[in-house]
C-alpha cells in the first residue's frame, strides 16, 4: 500500500518541458518522503482549508493598529457571579421590545476606553436560534469575554425525535436563572422547553416565571484612556427551526461577525444606574445576531450591561466616516530547500481583500435605515514569516515581487500591495532558486486536487510550527473508514 500511494503522488509530479532535472528529483522526493509521513491522508482533497470569515477595522482616520498579542497593554479577568437587577431588566425591556424592530434608538458605533477598570456583564438573551460568542476589539487586539450556550457546549444531548434534550446540570453556564419554586439555579440555553425557549422573554421577576437572574461579569483593566474599542459577535452555529416550533425568525451565516461598526448593536447611555452599582456609570448594549431578509431587528438577541466609575463612551460612526471589512488568507509554504520537515513554514504569507464601507442613514417612517456604500478596494499582501534559506521570487496575483534572500527563522512583516489576487482560486506562486548561488529556479503553485501539496492555505489565526517541526497529520483530511 506504501508503495502504491508513493507512486501515485509521485506521478502526480507533472513532467514538463521546462522543468529542470534538480526540480523534478526535488518534487519526486517531496512527494515520496510525504507519503512516508502522512500514510493516512488523502490526495484527493483542495488544500484550502481558510474559511474565509470577514474582521473588521476603523478607517485610516482612527488610530487602529495590526493585531498583535493579548495581554501587551491590558487583560480581561473572569468574575464570579454577578445578580442582576430587576429594575434594570424591567428598564430594557421597556426599551428593547421583542420583535419589534429597534434600530431608530442607535446608529453604528466604536468606542474609547475610559483609562479606569471598567465591567460587562450579559444580562439578557432575546428569541434566537444562532449560537454565538461575544468578542471585544481593543487596539485591534481580539479578546473572546462570553460565550452563548445550549445543551451541546454544557455536554447534555440535543433533542431528537420523540425524545426531549437532556441538559448536564452538573456544568455551569454563564448566564443563569433561579427556580421560583426551590431556589435552584438553572443555565440558560436555548431550547423550546425546559429551562430554555420559554425563558429567553422571562429573564425578570415581574412575570413570576423566575426569582432571579445571574451572569459572569468580565472586567478589562490596564487599558490607556482613549484605546479604541468594538463588540462583535462571532456566530458559530446558525439558526433552525424543530416539528414546527421555530427558535429563530431568521438564519444566519456561520462566520460572521455581526458588529457595533456595522450597525449590528445599539448602545443605551440613558440607562438608569443599578442600586448595587451607586456611584459607577452605566450603559446598556442590545445585539442583534443576523442581517438577514427574515431579522426582526429587535436588537435584543444579546443585552449587555457596561459599568465602571468611566465607561468606554460610544462614537458613532457617521456619513463620509469609513471601516473596513477584511478577509484573509493565510499561506504556507514549502521552498523543497528541505523535502522531507514539511514545517510547511519557510514563507508565511497574509493575503488579504480589504473593501472600505461608508453608511449611510436615511428616514423611512420611524425607523432609520443604514445602507452601506463601498467606496474602496485594494488587495495587500504580509510576509508574516521567513524559515528557508534559498533565495526567492514571489508571484501574488499581477504582482510579481523582486528577488529576496530567504532567512532561517525571521518574521518580517513586510506588506505591499497586490492586484488580480482571486480569494478562491488561491494564483500565488514561489521560485526558489534551487542553489543559493545558481539561477535555476523550483517552481511551487497552489496544488490542485490529486496533487502533492507545497502550499496550503488557512486561516490567518493559524500559527505556524518551528524550524524543521512538521505540521500535524491533523492538518489534512483524512478519509473516514
Amino acid at each position: 500500500m506504501m508503495l502504491t500511494a508513493v507512486a501515485t503522488m509521485t506521478a502526480c509530479v507533472k513532467d514538463s518541458m521546462d522543468m529542470t532535472q534538480g526540480e523534478k528529483t526535488a518534487k519526486a522526493s517531496y512527494a515520496e518522503n510525504f507519503a512516508k509521513k502522512y500514510p493516512n491522508v488523502t490526495l484527493n482533497q483542495s488544500w484550502d482549508y481558510s474559511t474565509k470569515y470577514s474582521s473588521y477595522t476603523l478607517g485610516d482616520n482612527h488610530s487602529m493598529r495590526s493585531a498583535n498579542r493579548a495581554g501587551e497593554m491590558g487583560y480581561v479577568m473572569n468574575n464570579d457571579w454577578y445578580e442582576i437587577d430587576n429594575a434594570t431588566l424591567d428598564w430594557m425591556h421597556e426599551k428593547l421590545t421583542e420583535g419589534e424592530n429597534n434600530t431608530s434608538l442607535g446608529k453604528p458605533f466604536y468606542m474609547k476606553a475610559p483609562g479606569n477598570d471598567f465591567t460587562i456583564v450579559p444580562i439578557y438573551q432575546g428569541v434566537a436560534g444562532a449560537l454565538w460568542d461575544l468578542h471585544v476589539v481593543i487596539d485591534g487586539v481580539d479578546y473572546k469575554v462570553w460565550e452563548k450556550i445550549n445543551f451541546a457546549r454544557l455536554g447534555g444531548t440535543e433533542p431528537v425525535e420523540g425524545e426531549r434534550a437532556v441538559q448536564n446540570e452538573t456544568k455551569e453556564g454563564t448566564i443563569q436563572i433561579k427556580d421560583i419554586d426551590n431556589d435552584q439555579w438553572h443555565n440558560l440555553h436555548g431550547q423550546e422547553y425546559g429551562w430554555g425557549y420559554g425563558h429567553w422573554n422571562s429573564l425578570y421577576t415581574t412575570d413570576g416565571s423566575v426569582d432571579a437572574v445571574r451572569s459572569r461579569s468580565y472586567t478589562f483593566t490596564g487599558f490607556p484612556v482613549g484605546t479604541e474599542m468594538y463588540f462583535y459577535l462571532d456566530v458559530i452555529e446558525d439558526g433552525n427551526e424543530r416539528d414546527g416550533n421555530t427558535i429563530t425568525r431568521h438564519y444566519q451565516d456561520v462566520g460572521d461577525k455581526q458588529t457595533s461598526l456595522k450597525g449590528m448593536m445599539l448602545a443605551l447611555t440613558d440607562c438608569p444606574v443599578p442600586a448595587n452599582l451607586a456611584g459607577n456609570e452605566a450603559m446598556i448594549v442590545g445585539c442583534e445576531d443576523a442581517d438577514k431578509d427574515g431579522s426582526d431587528w429587535d436588537m435584543n438577541d444579546l443585552v449587555l450591561l457596561v459599568y465602571g466609575e468611566h465607561i468606554p463612551q460610544p462614537i458613532e460612526i457617521k456619513e463620509g466616516e469609513t471601516i473596513n471589512e477584511v478577509k484573509t488568507v493565510r499561506y504556507m509554504i514549502e521552498d523543497l530547500g528541505a523535502t522531507d520537515d514539511f514545517d510547511f513554514n519557510d514563507i508565511v504569507l497574509d493575503v488579504s481583500e480589504i473593501r472600505s464601507l461608508t453608511p449611510t442613514y436615511t428616514i423611512y417612517t420611524d425607523k432609520t435605515v443604514t445602507t452601506w456604500a463601498e467606496t474602496g478596494y485594494r488587495q495587500e499582501a504580509t510576509i508574516r514569516h521567513l524559515g528557508g534559506t534559498l533565495p526567492f521570487v514571489l508571484q501574488v496575483g499581477d504582482v510579481e515581487l523582486q528577488e529576496r534572500p530567504g532567512v532561517l527563522g525571521a518574521d518580517p512583516n513586510e506588506t505591499f500591495e497586490v492586484t488580480g489576487w482571486d480569494i478562491n482560486r488561491h494564483n500565488i506562486s514561489i521560485k526558489v532558486r534551487q542553489n543559493a548561488n545558481s539561477g535555476v529556479y523550483n517552481n511551487v503553485v497552489f496544488p490542485k486536487f490529486g496533487e502533492v501539496p507545497m502550499i496550503i492555505a488557512v486561516d490567518p489565526s493559524t500559527n505556524w510550527m518551528k524550524e524543521r517541526v512538521s505540521v500535524p497529520e491533523s492538518w489534512f483530511y483524512i478519509p473516514q473508514e
